[in-house]
């Protein structure tokens, strides 16, 4: 283990409990720690890393909850898996910055756009009065020049507004909101499953009726927690996977039946 001189020139937005979890991944990935190594004591820990055990604490919750570590209560943790190399910040939160993080170029059209009212299902998603108007727009989304996904996304007024005058074939309606507007979306709930082509995604995306999809439903929120958009992402079935890692302990995983609402 290191002695702590990993994290002292690091950004000090990064809390030192993070820095240590970052830093025993590391010596994971490098070998340093095998899968079903026992880690030293929080003392000794504590003791390396120039901490109090309470910031050791921390960093070793960190790495029981994304299944890095065993989670016992009482007992030494242990080496569950290997760590897979972190996901970039904008993960999940805009198909355009996951796009660019991976080396592929994004692209997207608007095909229609209109002030509706949100009614219970997409006002309750993004807390607004069932009676008041959002921006619903459908968009296709393209990768490298091909079309992969329909995006039908709802905003609250103040948003929609906005993003109503932005041009059709912005690259990234979340990029421009937080550059220009100071709008960060910081996070999201998600749910996926799995559904077939209708009419409409056929016509957009170019292809068969029936063809799979993985659908995609989505509510991103401020950092406040405040709700920015609900969205239905609708991809073609060979363009994406989800990972997801777990352990006996931690499950950010749920299943919900089909049709099961409530996820909100």
């Amino acid at each position: 283990m290191g002695n702590g001189t990993d994290g002292r020139g690091a950004s000090a937005s990064v809390a030192r409990y993070e820095r240590i979890a970052d830093q025993v991944r590391n010596e994971i990935r490098n070998g340093e720690l095998k899968v079903g190594d026992f880690l030293a004591s929080e003392a000794s820990l504590a003791k390396s890393f120039e901490v109090s055990p309470g910031t050791v604490r921390e960093a070793l919750r960190l790495l029981v909850s994304d299944g890095t570590l065993s989670g016992r209560r009482g007992a030494r943790k242990t080496v569950l898996r290997i760590p897979r190399p972190a996901s970039t910040q904008e993960e999940f939160r805009s198909f355009a910055q996951w796009a660019t993080a991976h080396g592929r170029q994004p692209g997207g059209r608007v095909v229609e756009q209109q002030w509706q009212i949100a009614g219970e299902e997409t006002g309750s998603a993004i807390k607004v009065d069932p009676r008041s108007r959002v921006l619903r727009v459908l968009r296709v989304r393209s990768l490298d020049g091909e079309r992969v996904m329909v995006e039908r996304t709802s905003y609250p007024e103040r948003l929609g507004i906005l993003v109503e005058s932005m041009p059709p074939d912005l690259e990234s309606v979340t990029r421009e909101l937080a550059d220009v507007h100071d709008i960060v979306f910081a996070g999201a709930d998600h749910v996926f499953s799995a559904t077939v082509c209708g009419q409409q995604d056929a016509a957009l995306l170019g292809v068969a009726r029936g063809r799979p999809l993985l659908r995609h439903l989505r509510v991103s929120r401020s950092a406040a927690g405040e709700p920015l958009e609900v969205s239905e992402d609708r991809y073609l079935a060979n363009i994406l996977s989800v990972a997801v890692s777990n352990g006996r302990n931690v499950n950010a995983i749920g299943w919900l039946s089909a049709g099961e609402s409530g996820w909100l």
